[in-house]
């Protein structure tokens, strides 16, 4: 017994010493716990504190951005404007120091000759620098565009050569010319290719003393197996160091404060050179070592196209939208140069696929459709526009090497060109079909149902009236500004934006604050929804379900009366 009361009492005394020991490990383990949760708030703290200061920072940057675009878009304007205020006294100076030359020699007084010409070198040169800003500032403002044509590259070419010689001359340097035996064409813009050789050779010829500048221009395969020119001018004079490499295509910025002080200029060449040359779909480099010269590489596809910058609504402009598809691209450009100057705004696409994508972006006035391409052929783009309904009513000219008029009528096309078209059977077609007619009688149905979209759009075009489709209020609102409707006859329960809401963006904006709205519901509105839409001046309610078609006919008719402006 004494020994089981031994052995208990050990065994007691072993369970306090474990029981001791546990107790002290979780005192510790809540201290520690403790501890990270203190650290914890700590950091949770000091990350809120810095995601509010990067928050805070992020705004200010922001800010900043966007005083930093505006300042430069009124400084670019300003340029613009300055520009053309200084060329206009600048002209009648060189102008008039010409027509004094002229008379002096008459006058046979020789002592005034050498005073006039020196005052005309002046003012070209001036002229020069002045139109380097103009171009700086039309490509800052996004206004400088691009005037494509098909030239021989010999004859632009030699021009340059024959051009710049004098001034290479001038330094005792000799220029030396390697090209291709045979150049043949180019499309693009040949007065800004003209500019960018100039600009090379000049600068050049300025940075270069008794020594050898040398232009050559070959053809070559680009990585897309795309034909494209290489023109490279190199000479032997000052070069640049890669630190000033780094700013050598900034604008306002030469190789160093000395380089302008004794050479003069704006610093602006190479930047117009880099920024004509990207606009045209090329690429420009620079190899330099300082002390030894420099060679500056310019990369241009042979045939030049602007098409490949993304069509944006906003940015077309005139009096209808067309959409050319055509899988050939100097039909493409053929369509786009006449309609252009047309007053037409052109969108293209060289297939199927991407012209029903910019179909169902832009809504166009009518489309001129190519039957012969790979892909999705004209057939498949004429048959899935017609089934859309949002699509359907667009005006459709079919173009073939081939006679399948029946065809084409047959499956919804408006008409049937045969290839090659004629410059004057476009604008026949276009003014055949009222397509770029004013929006006087143009009416803008937004419903997305397409039962009643299609009862709505037959009676209107049996009205003798034109309309235009849209399914819901975002798509309507992104369309206005290309197609300003007499009159809005608007379904109010839609999906993406409704037409409360609709109402609401309309009557902010000030260019379609006077557009008449009637409101077609299948809804019974309460009194408050009633209020909201006279407030929003809808001009009339009809309910889908029991409106009289013949009075909603006279009041279309009279809405768009009284909006034609009136004889003076």
């Amino acid at each position: 017994l004494q020994q089981e009361i031994l052995e208990r009492t050990q065994i007691e005394k072993k369970l306090q010493d474990a029981h001791d020991q546990l107790e002290q490990r979780v005192q510790e383990r809540t201290a520690e716990l403790s501890a990270i949760n203190q650290q914890l708030k700590t950091e949770i703290n000091e990350r809120k504190q810095a995601e509010a200061a990067l928050y805070d920072a992020k705004n200010t940057a922001e800010n900043a951005r966007s005083t930093a675009e505006a300042a430069n878009l009124a400084k670019s304007q300003f340029l613009a404007n300055m520009s053309h205020e200084l060329r206009t006294p600048l002209n009648a100076i060189i102008g008039y120091s010409e027509i004094l030359e002229e008379e002096a020699e008459d006058l046979a007084q020789e002592d005034f000759i050498p005073d006039l010409q020196r005052i005309q070198a002046a003012g070209k040169q001036l002229l020069g620098l002045i139109n380097d800003v103009l171009d700086l500032s039309k490509i800052e403002a996004g206004k400088m565009e691009l005037s494509l044509e098909t030239f021989e590259i010999s004859v632009i070419f030699n021009e340059v050569v024959n051009t710049i010689k004098p001034l290479i001359e001038k330094k005792g340097n000799t220029l030396t010319v390697k090209c291709d035996d045979t150049l043949g064409k180019m499309y693009a813009d040949l007065t800004k290719l003209r500019q960018i050789l100039l600009n090379l050779l000049s600068n050049a010829a300025k940075f270069t003393e008794n020594g050898i500048i040398t232009i050559e221009l070959f053809h070559q395969k680009n990585k897309e197996d795309e034909d494209e020119i290489r023109f490279c001018v190199t000479d032997d004079g000052i070069g640049v160091t890669a630190e000033q490499q780094n700013k050598l295509f900034q604008p306002f910025t030469q190789a160093d404060y000395s380089t302008t002080r004794e050479y003069g200029g704006t610093g602006l060449g190479l930047t117009i050179t880099k920024e004509f040359t990207e606009m045209m779909g090329g690429s420009i480099s620079v190899v330099s070592e300082f002390g030894h010269g420099s060679m500056f590489t310019i990369l241009l596809p042979t045939v030049v196209s602007d098409f490949k910058r993304p069509v944006e609504v906003s940015s077309l402009e005139g009096e209808g939208i067309v959409l050319a598809i055509d899988e050939d691209q100097n039909v493409r450009e053929f369509i786009k140069n006449y309609l252009s100057n047309l007053g037409y705004a052109v969108a293209v696409a060289a297939g199927g696929k991407e012209g029903l994508r910019l179909a169902k972006k832009l809504r166009p006035d009518a489309i001129i459709l190519d039957v012969n391409m790979e892909g999705t052929d004209g057939w498949k783009v004429l048959a899935t526009l017609k089934s859309d309904p949002f699509l359907a009513d667009i005006p459709v000219i079919m173009m073939s090497m081939e006679e399948l008029q029946e065809k084409g009528f047959v499956l919804g096309a408006t008409d049937y060109l045969i290839k090659p078209v004629r410059h004057e059977q476009l604008a026949v077609i276009l003014e055949k079909y009222h397509i770029g007619d004013d929006s006087q009688g143009l009416v803008m149905l937004v419903e997305d149902d397409t039962l009643i979209l299609e009862v709505m759009a037959e009676m209107i075009k049996n009205a003798g009236l034109r309309f235009f489709k849209a399914e819901n209020g975002k798509i309507a609102l992104e369309h206005l500004d290309n197609k300003k409707p007499a009159l809005i006859l608007l379904d109010l329960m839609m999906p993406v934006m409704n037409g409360y809401e609709f109402l609401t963006h309309l009557r902010q904006n000030e260019k379609w604050q006077s557009i008449p709205v009637v409101v077609l519901t299948s809804s019974h509105l309460t009194s408050e929804q009633q209020a909201r839409l006279q407030s929003s001046n809808v001009e009339m309610i009809f309910q889908k379900d029991s409106y009289n078609r013949k009075e909603l006919l006279s009041y279309v008719h009279k809405l768009i009366a009284d909006s034609k402006p009136q004889p003076k």
